[in-house]
């Protein structure tokens, strides 16, 4: 598996068991048929952006560097994380690929849902509701 790449297991697991069959920011059910076009899995560190080392790779890869966002890179939840980068980057929903160290591997920046809560994903495939910024 390529850095950066979501093997069938992974989306499986972040789908199905963490994101419950829902966009991770809006909640709308969504069906695992309608992948590519009624959603995508989006990396929170771009590709490419995980550093030489291993564990920059594995973080890339990593449950905690996926979102299963509606829509795909132009359309939905994904085409608004695209579109407004300054917003998906304070949300948590983007991880700077220019942030070097462990305050931006996936699994130490939380990620603000549309209704406001902040999670923090774990790298074994959970979503822990975690306190907001300045709460």
């Amino acid at each position: 598996m390529a850095a950066g790449e979501f093997t069938p297991a992974t989306v499986r697991l972040v789908f199905f068991d963490r994101d419950g069959s829902a966009c991770f920011l809006c909640r709308r059910h969504l069906r695992f048929e309608d992948r590519g076009i009624g959603w995508s899995m989006h990396h929170r560190k771009p590709r490419g952006a995980g550093g030489a080392g291993k564990r920059g790779a594995d973080a890339v890869a990593s449950p905690a560097n996926a979102l299963t966002l509606c829509g795909s890179g132009t359309t939905g939840c994904h085409g608004e994380a695209e579109k407004h980068r300054d917003l998906a980057l304070f949300r948590g929903v983007l991880i700077s690929r220019l942030g070097r160290g462990s305050a931006f591997d996936p699994d130490q920046v939380r990620v603000q849902r549309n209704d406001k809560t902040w999670w923090l994903l774990t790298g074994d495939g959970r979503a822990v509701e975690v306190e907001g910024i300045g709460a």
